[in-house]
């Protein structure tokens, strides 16, 4: 989890001597001792080769473990549930008696149809409870993997009366790693590091981290703020399981600040998520009793009730509140090793024991409420179709003009979380727009997701607490740039079929004599430009808008229309660009037209047209190392790398100054830390773009290029505060920052920045009060804010007052070259789909502008 007053970043002890472990233990023993264990099922020790706790485990032998103790009980089945980035096994273990193992299929389908608000699923008095015992989510806080182990062991070797009864009575649910590429690196540099000697001295290289650290997945992802979102496999394939499960109780286990105690939920109060029931939150209260008694039992410290909260639905223990379970977040000190901290010194081991004894509390915390957990899943949701009765909102209609792909990507995150989609059959006009047949879509709210349709769906401005441990706004529609409305029953009535997302491809175009044309609205298109481009074909952009004569009668294409003329190619083969248009048809769904005429209906706006710009090739760099945000710089690697397949050079900020940047076309400056005072790099950059290379930048990384290359400068009027009670500084405090929120912009998209937009609103992610003022330049404001510009999320009145007129977003020409500067995050974790082609535009299209005239 984020950490709170962070001292130590990341710990390790490569062996832990012998006569530490009874201290470390005080004076208990490892797994527990009431009961027998089968000799036939192997220790970890056996196959990862050390005690638990004594290094960290690599991820390859957890897995082997994990699968050889399914291969030698009767108790235990594996599956691969998804498969990394970097194409490791995501694994889940499926844990009862042998024999509900046995009909556990049949188990399944009874459970979950509690689920169904039509069925007539009685809840049996043999009927297992489902706990999920999730670990692993952040790669480096490995006593949470490690102790997976301890717990699979447990669940599969320990014999007696009390494991028959809670394994009759239960089906548990283990993911031992949930990224484990964050977990490989960590454990990587944990070894390196290792001593055969304890090092309890904190500012050992074995106990602080690397950049990025393993914390986050390939892209450098947080997934534990992707289950709502469902950008990355992991979460796509762990969301799937919870679905096909819905189990009663999720617990999370994480670590923080290694002068931290431990936290055990209820979070604060009066920060949890509106659409959570209230006995959602007294059963979270009954079922962490039981940790507590075992943190009581040793007399160890622990909070509840401050820093963490339930209210962004998207991560682990928040999410199974929406879906009818009771979701857990756990967070313990951070070592993996022995470490010095104001407590004492710290042991890996004892963590690793610790989460142990605390997954089982929890296991056992489901046998003891089995039946109010089945009877809660049961009627949340048919209390949730009572309360979709009750609502005005009769639904949410939606769509994604010229856009079919951005669209689809929206429906299918819908089909993650079992909401069902219809198809609009007649046209729907709701406060003006209108919302056309066949290209639009609803989510009716009389289904059995309605709580979680809410929480996608709804707009919340106000707040009880304006504090928030992660985002305050996450309105789904906003985020992927869809026009949506709530409507009621009226419009509800004309929708069609339910329909499953399916990826639009389109059909290929015929042989063109002349071009081939497509538009820029779709999505992929920077991805088919860039298939264009990376094959050596030399593409122009349409600045003005015109229209073609095509088989298909006249067509009107908007500005930022791509065009790929057949002749000057460098010898290609027709029957080769033929190849590429057909894959761009079918793979990035974008409608091409072939034309056999350079000249064209609109006056001065023929094929060979001056207003038509020959674009580059980009050759990319995106800073990394340390003081560069790593979730900044993985969103756009993910945006660039994997979506758009697009080659971007990862290269350290901080050897920038002495590298020849002269072969590359864009450089890419995201949130950070820079420094204002490096001359030399600053004459270098600002050499660079005046003769002829991009800068494009957000976040504070906006802000220091902003400075250095056009002069802005971050100028506040300081004054003199009043006296105030000491008391009243945080909420004094959260006044003075943005939670998280989505703002609202206006886009000018009659700019080359702003082609391929239809609507001039748009939205993006801030938690920063960085803005510009109106540059001298009429032309340079991309994206202006509006008065009163938050549209979902927390930000004081008088930081949304002193937001209105600046820009969000800037592009000037500086010499040869261009600056384009992002006050907000345009791919803040992936999902905001509606302002990434502004970010993508900069690479294609900053040559496109010109600056005014003197």
């Amino acid at each position: 989890m984020r950490i709170m007053k962070l001292l130590i970043s990341s710990v390790f002890i490569c062996s832990i001597a012998l006569t530490a472990n009874a201290q470390e233990l005080r004076g208990k023993s490892f797994y527990p001792d009431d009961v027998n264990y089968n000799p036939n099922i192997p220790k970890p020790e056996d196959i990862i080769g050390h005690p638990l706790g004594h290094r960290v485990a690599r991820h390859d032998l957890l897995l082997k473990y994990m699968r050889i103790v399914a291969e030698k009980s009767d108790r235990v089945n594996v599956e691969t549930i998804a498969q990394t980035h970097e194409g490791r096994d995501i694994l889940m273990l499926t844990i009862s008696s042998p024999e509900n193992m046995a009909r556990i299929d049949e188990i399944k389908a009874a459970h979950v149809a509690l689920s169904d608000p039509n069925s007539d699923q009685k809840i049996s008095t043999d009927m297992p409870v489902v706990t999920w015992l999730n670990y692993g989510v952040h790669g480096a806080e490995v006593s949470s993997t490690d102790s997976s182990m301890a717990v699979a062991y447990y669940l599969a070797a320990a014999e007696g009366n009390y494991i028959d009864e809670t394994l009759k009575n239960s089906v548990i649910l283990i993911i031992a790693t949930f990224n484990p590429d964050g977990n490989s690196r960590q454990s990587a540099w944990n070894h390196m590091h290792g001593s055969n000697v304890s090092i309890t001295d904190p500012n050992g290289r074995n106990h602080n981290t690397f950049w990025p650290g393993g914390r986050t997945n390939h892209y450098w992802f947080d997934l534990n703020r992707q289950w709502l979102l469902q950008q990355q496999p992991g979460p796509q394939g762990w969301v799937k399981k919870f679905h096909e499960w819905k189990p009663n109780i999720s617990v999370d286990h994480h670590e923080m600040g290694t002068n931290s105690t431990f936290y055990i939920p209820p979070g604060v109060p009066d920060r949890t998520y509106p659409f959570i029931p209230t006995e959602s939150m007294d059963l979270l209260a009954e079922v962490t009793s039981r940790p507590r008694d075992f943190m009581d039992s040793e007399a160890r410290l622990y909070f509840s009730e401050e820093g963490y909260d339930n209210f962004y639905i998207g991560k682990g223990a928040t999410y199974p509140h929406m879906n009818a379970g009771i979701g857990l977040l756990l967070e313990q000190a951070r070592t993996l090793g022995e470490i010095e901290t104001v407590h004492g010194i710290l042991s890996f081991r004892d963590n690793v024991r610790t989460y142990l004894n605390l997954s089982l509390s929890l296991v056992r915390a489901g046998l003891e409420l089995r039946p109010r957990l089945l009877d809660y899943q049961k009627r949340f949701y048919r209390d949730a179709m009572k309360l979709a009765s009750d609502d005005d909102i009769k639904g949410y209609i939606f769509a994604s003009p010229k856009d079919k792909a951005r669209g689809f990507h929206f429906r299918e995150m819908l089909g993650r979380h079992k909401i069902e989609v219809n198809i609009l059959n007649r046209d729907v006009t709701v406060d003006g727009k209108t919302y056309k047949a066949h290209e639009s879509y609803l989510v009716k709210t009389n289904q059995k997701q309605y709580t979680l349709i809410k929480g996608i769906f709804e707009k919340i401005t106000t707040f009880d607490n304006n504090t928030f441990y992660d985002v305050s706004g996450f309105t789904m529609p906003l985020s992927f740039g869809m026009d949506f409305a709530p409507v009621g029953s009226r419009e509800t009535s004309n929708a069609g079929d339910i329909v499953l997302p399916v990826f639009p491809t389109e059909t290929p175009p015929e042989k063109a004599s002349v071009a081939y044309l497509f538009e820029w609205n779709e999505y992929y298109a920077p991805r088919a430009l860039n298939r264009i481009l990376q094959a050596g074909l030399k593409p122009k952009v349409a600045t003005k808008p015109f229209s073609i004569n095509t088989a298909e009668g006249k067509i009107n294409m908007a500005a930022g229309s791509i065009m790929l003329p057949v002749g000057w190619q460098g010898g290609f083969a027709h029957s080769d660009v033929s190849k590429i248009m057909e894959t761009i048809a079918l793979k990035d769904g974008i409608k091409i037209h072939a034309v056999g005429s350079v000249r064209t209906p609109t006056a001065g706006m023929d094929l060979g047209s001056n207003n038509f710009k020959v674009i580059e090739k980009p050759k990319i760099l995106l800073m990394v190392g340390e003081g560069i945000r790593a979730y900044d710089a993985g969103e756009v690697w993910h945006l660039l790398d994997y979506r758009m397949r697009i080659p971007v050079t990862l290269y350290d900020k901080r050897k920038l100054g002495s590298l020849d940047i002269s072969d590359y076309t864009h450089i890419i400056f995201v949130g950070g830390d820079y420094d204002t005072d490096d001359e030399s790099l600053k004459r270098k950059l600002s050499r660079w773009v005046r003769d002829g290379g991009t800068v494009i930048a957000h976040r504070q990384g906006a802000k220091w290029a902003g400075e250095i290359l056009l002069d802005i400068k971050d100028e506040k009027e300081e004054f003199p505060l009043e006296r105030q009670d000491y008391a009243d500084k945080t909420p004094n405090e959260v006044e003075n920052i943005v939670g998280g929120a989505i703002m609202q912009g206006d886009l000018d998209i009659t700019h080359p920045i702003g082609f391929g937009y239809v609507n001039r609103e748009i939205y993006t992610h801030r938690d920063t009060l960085i803005a510009f003022d109106p540059p001298k330049n009429p032309y340079a404001t991309i994206v202006s804010i509006p008065e009163n510009a938050v549209a979902s999320g927390f930000a004081s009145k008088d930081n949304q007052e002193n937001l209105a007129g600046k820009a969000m977003a800037i592009a000037e020409r500086l010499g040869k070259g261009s600056v384009i500067l992002f006050a907000n995050n345009p791919n803040f974790r992936a999902y905001f789909y509606g302002s990434n082609k502004m970010f993508l535009n900069g690479l294609y299209f900053s040559k496109a502008f010109n600056k005014p005239r003197d």
